[in-house]
């Protein structure tokens, strides 16, 4: 994906850290409300995790691509828009360009015909601008602790 969003999503990395208090800010903020019992921590929404296999998909230029185009900017906004509507629905583990004139992205779906619907619904698919290709994959080995960087 061009200038694609890599993202630890929720729940992969857990909630992040709340600010620690000293003793001086609970008592300060305790006398200020009348109270003497601390605010538990607000929980984080379980995060949306689709069904299925996960597939590999590779993307790069399609038969529409223009010679010397970069592989980011305004012309693929509706490509990223649409790629984070399926990060927003629980569909991406992870998404990013690999090297200068591909993408890379990891996808669940229930089998190989529904991950090439969500490939050939990406507008910049249909406008032939880019070409992109499903493979089931399967995760032997995985690090949530290397994928976001721990």
């Amino acid at each position: 994906m061009a200038a694609g969003v890599l993202c630890a999503g929720p729940g992969l990395a857990g909630p992040r850290p709340q600010k620690a208090e000293t003793k001086a800010e609970t008592r300060a903020d305790s006398k200020a409300a009348g109270k003497t019992e601390s605010k538990a921590a607000p929980t984080a929404p379980a995060p949306i995790i689709a069904k299925g296999r996960l597939f590999a998909v590779v993307l790069g230029p399609g038969s529409a691509w223009k010679k010397g185009q970069p592989f980011k900017g305004p012309g693929l906004d509706a490509h990223r828009q649409y790629w984070k509507g399926l990060y927003a629905r629980g569909r991406v583990a992870a998404a990013g360009p690999l090297g200068d004139r591909s993408g890379l992205a990891l996808i669940r779906a229930k089998n190989q015909n529904e991950a090439d619907a969500l490939l050939a619904a990406d507008p910049a698919v249909r406008a032939r601008v880019l070409a992109e290709v499903a493979r089931p994959y399967s995760a032997d080995l995985l690090s949530a602790a290397v994928l976001i960087g721990r």
